[in-house]
């Protein structure tokens, strides 16, 4: 069910804050812009993703608090979505990803020559799935340390996809 909205409408019924990035960041990349306009609208779009991902974990994390775990599953796909977009834009220069990414879009993104992405995109792949389970049996189906731990397991992911971002493209 949650799996059928596009990143763009889930942000537009959470009223994403779209804040201004690090002033640091933001003049580096302004000197950039003027001689490449494209590379500034890329920056920014995935600078935007990446915040999307950040904003989604940080209520994920609320949403565990407070022990409504389909809706920190939810959660946990967006931002895992979000950031695999701002990677898929960064390695494929695109401003506008597809809307659903599949395992094997995925795998290419996710897979380096250092690092073996298979682990990863199971784990993506498998929070897609949890999340759009529509009708189930919470008491029987979710159980707090299991979410925990894919909770855990998402910021593991997210940290590491984050930092090559970081250092392919100067994210701050």
């Amino acid at each position: 069910m949650a799996r059928n909205w596009s990143i763009i409408e889930a942000h537009c019924n959470h009223q994403v804050d779209f804040t201004p990035r690090f002033q640091g960041c933001y003049d580096s990349i302004q000197s950039v812009s003027r001689h490449n306009p494209d590379d500034h609208r890329l920056r920014n779009t995935i600078q935007d993703y990446h915040q999307h991902s950040t904003y989604h974990i940080k209520l994920a994390n609320i949403m565990h608090s407070h022990n409504q775990f389909q809706a920190c599953l939810i959660l946990c796909d967006w931002a895992l979505a979000s950031m695999v977009k701002a990677i898929y834009i960064q390695k494929y220069h695109v401003v506008h990803p597809p809307k659903e990414l599949t395992m094997n879009e995925i795998l290419p993104i996710v897979h380096t020559n250092t690092e073996p992405g298979l682990d990863i995109a199971l784990c993506i792949c498998t929070i897609q799935h949890m999340s759009s389970i529509g009708e189930f049996n919470q008491d029987r189906t979710l159980k707090p340390n299991n979410i925990e731990k894919l909770l855990q397991r998402t910021e593991e992911i997210l940290e590491e996809l984050e930092n090559r971002l970081k250092n392919d493209i100067g994210l701050k």
